[in-house]
């Protein structure tokens, strides 16, 4: 299909200049490009991108762009092929990015949305492409999704930037920060990042994904912390499935238990109940999805990292049988139901 063939960047190629110090992200590299943390060579590598279904119900539908390299090393990254080899994968031009989304046989959807790994290492290639992406999309909103690891300047840009930010608060503890995502910085800017966000012009939603055996340490406290920030969606996560390094840690490797869930949901600050953003046009028989995963893990769970439209018959249809075993690794925990090609979930 056309809309998911890979076109690789030529090897060397580089929108970074590598004598130059690298300040987007706290890591503050001394060599932009490969030799940097994040290894990206070129902003603007696509590791995977369409319309997927499982985001929050205010910006799903919504077409992700996934782009490669990340600033952190989460043991539980549910995209950690993009990470693991961030010179890989497809580059295209702003323009003629945009001039794809817009073709005829890509599903309808209700925003943009640039993830990762994370969009902030691709801040150059992220600046030329917001404007291209207005031009095409007029009234289309566009989303950020981060960890909120980056400093203030970036922070003050992406709420003057983006409609809405989705942002995940990983963790409260520096000790876990370190040991789990590999920043021991993290909380404290993250939580920094939150606040200017917060306070911007944007519509910040944020994710609180709980780890089995951190709830008392992180969970409860960045819960408690979201629910006092203005103009915020709170979105308490309970559907953790392990993924990549996870699954072989002795924490980290299995579900929350009914417990732990309980203890979450007891402080859970809910999301206030806002309207679907609307389709930029009908669903038809043209349109196409690019190829979504399927995993069957160690412990027999079959995991969907990514749910797009095609995908979606086949899991309505599993759904029955397999409902104790099928799992989804996007915000949204498991299907209820479908109507339309739409999706009913909960949480």
């Amino acid at each position: 299909m056309a809309s998911c063939r890979l076109r690789r960047a030529p090897r060397g190629a580089s929108g970074y200049d590598p004598s130059v110090t690298c300040t987007d992200c706290p890591r503050r590299c001394a060599l932009r490009g490969p030799a940097s943390f994040c290894g990206v060579d070129r902003p603007g590598r696509i590791h995977w991108r369409g319309v997927t279904l499982l985001e929050e119900h205010e910006i799903s539908p919504t077409y992700e762009i996934y782009f490669t390299g990340c600033s952190l090393r989460c043991r539980f990254c549910t995209m950690a092929a993009a990470v693991a080899h961030p010179t890989e994968g497809e580059w295209l031009e702003p323009q003629a990015l945009a001039a794809q989304i817009a073709a005829p046989s890509v599903p309808p959807f209700r925003a943009i949305s640039l993830v990762g790994g994370d969009p902030s290492v691709h801040l150059p290639y992220v600046r030329a492409l917001v404007p291209a992406l207005r031009q095409r999309f007029p009234g289309v909103p566009l989303v950020f999704n981060t960890h909120l690891y980056f400093g203030p300047e970036t922070a003050d840009w992406v709420t003057r930037t983006f409609d809405h930010v989705v942002g995940d608060l990983h963790f409260w503890t520096p000790d876990c920060a370190a040991r789990i995502g590999g920043a021991r910085d993290y909380p404290a800017v993250a939580r920094s990042s939150a606040e200017i966000i917060a306070r911007g012009q944007t519509a910040l939603i944020l994710r609180v994904l709980a780890l089995p055996g951190h709830i008392e340490c992180c969970a409860e406290p960045s819960l408690r912390w979201a629910s006092g920030l203005p103009r915020t969606h709170v979105h308490a996560m309970t559907h953790y499935t392990p993924a990549d390094r996870a699954r072989t840690d002795p924490v980290l490797g299995r579900q929350l238990t009914p417990a732990e869930i309980a203890r979450v949901r007891a402080i859970d600050a809910r999301r206030p109940a806002t309207a679907p953003l609307p389709w930029t046009r009908p669903r038809n028989a043209e349109h196409r999805d690019p190829p979504a995963p399927l995993e069957i893990d160690r412990a027999g769970r079959v995991v969907a990292p990514l749910v797009t439209g095609a995908l979606l018959p086949l899991l309505a249809s599993l759904e029955p049988e397999l409902s104790p075993r099928l799992y989804y690794l996007q915000g949204l925990c498991y299907l209820k139901g479908t109507r339309n090609s739409e999706v009913t979930h909960a949480c």
